[in-house]
């Protein structure tokens, strides 16, 4: 039996309760509709046979029940069809029929938009890190951005690739184990260091283009100058020049096994220090000794002292970075301890007033650039690590 042979048989069974009830379905208009209106709801096949009958009832209180009735939103959809068809006849018949309020739907709530996550690591001895940039699709899965910057080089390597998040959280746990650990960082102070990289050096093999092209899928505007959010972390740290003097610990921490100056800054000192080394003369372990370490102090102040020196200006920026990936990595300790100290440093290498002698983070790092020319018996023993010195792995 279809829909509409149900609902008829309904409607026969509608005026045989309202009969039943004493209602004269063949009375006049106006008696029809006052015996009809107090019927409404004693059965739900009666309440069928009613709408349609008020539907023959040509006036404007007909209409009025019938409209208030559809307002209702009766849950029985044979009731609220029959109810509108009478509308619909009663409107064809030159009745005035109200418009249907149309059901209020909520406003249309904007999707959120989809922001990336940045990713850094720390730096190595030669000023490489990873930067990396993730970004959920919305038709499933992620897209990587992943990066590799050089602070002096430019960006070194460059790649997109797809996958799903397990895929994502793998790779990520397979750099920060074997490479450089990554924190989350945010994404448009990412974005500026990986655009302002490009500026400075493309990868090598990158097609004309490629970094531009692969951006374009996180972000349609250029980047924006995004200053170094450990600013406004490290605001109200107070003074941190008494941290400056044992700031050596910091070589405690494997993330700068690799750090010493490179050889092209300091070839000159490290020629001098050989021919000391050399030298047929013979004075004493002493006089060795202070010969030597007078060498290195040269080349410290040649390194760091001089005005307009490249090293102080690079190394301070990259003091303050290994300050950011500390307080990124971990708020805890012991990152929050250094943290403050190579913010320290930085401020110091940043003030061109401020004397450098004192920190011993600098001594050292002048130190290592000399430590493969002294005699074996002479070198510290490293710890055995396993951190490489640089980001850069041969293939």
């Amino acid at each position: 039996m279809s829909k509409k042979e149900k609902r008829e048989e309904r409607l026969i069974r509608g005026d045989e309760l309202l009969e039943q009830k004493g209602v004269d379905l063949d009375a006049p208009d106006t008696e029809l509709l006052e015996a009809l209106v107090p019927a409404i709801g004693a059965h739900p096949d009666s309440d069928l046979s009613i709408a349609d009958l008020l539907g023959s009832i040509a006036t404007q209180e007909a209409v009025a029940r019938l409209h208030a009735w559809e307002a209702t939103a009766p849950a029985d959809k044979d009731l609220l069809r029959v109810i509108r068809r009478s509308l619909f006849r009663l409107q064809q018949r030159g009745l005035i029929v109200p418009e249907r309020e149309k059901p209020r739907t909520p406003p249309a709530r904007l999707a959120d938009p989809v922001v990336p996550t940045g990713y850094l690591s720390p730096l190595d001895g030669a000023g490489n890190r990873f930067a990396w940039l993730v970004q959920p699709r919305p038709e499933g899965g992620v897209i990587m951005l992943t990066s590799l910057i050089n602070d002096r080089a430019g960006m070194r390597h460059i790649a997109s690739r797809l996958g799903n998040k397990t895929q994502f959280k793998e790779a990520l746990a397979d750099v920060s184990r074997d490479l450089a650990p990554l924190a989350a960082a945010p994404h448009l102070y990412v974005d500026w260091l990986m655009s302002e990289a490009y500026q400075r050096g493309v990868p090598r093999g990158d097609r004309e283009g490629g970094y531009p092209l692969l951006r374009s899928e996180f972000y349609a505007a250029p980047a924006t100058v995004v200053p170094s959010p450990v600013q406004e972390m490290m605001r109200g740290a107070g003074d941190l020049t008494g941290l400056l003097k044992d700031s050596a610990k910091l070589f405690e921490d494997n993330l700068f096994d690799g750090w010493a100056l490179p050889d092209d800054l300091v070839k000159v000192h490290q020629a001098r220090f050989r021919d000391a080394q050399d030298s047929t003369i013979v004075v004493s372990s002493q006089a060795m000794g202070e010969r030597l370490s007078s060498i290195m102090d040269q080349a410290f102040e040649e390194v760091f002292e001089t005005s307009g020196s490249w090293a102080r200006e690079v190394y301070g920026a990259r003091m303050q970075e290994m300050a950011l990936w500390y307080l990124l990595a971990s708020p805890g300790e012991p990152h929050a301890s250094r943290a403050r100290i190579c913010y320290a440093v930085h401020q110091a290498l940043a003030d061109p007033s401020a004397s450098l002698e004192e920190i011993s983070f600098l001594r050292i790092l002048v130190l290592r650039s000399f430590a493969h020319l002294l005699p074996e018996s002479e070198r510290e023993q490293p710890e055995e690590k396993p951190a490489p010195s640089s980001l850069i792995v041969p293939p």
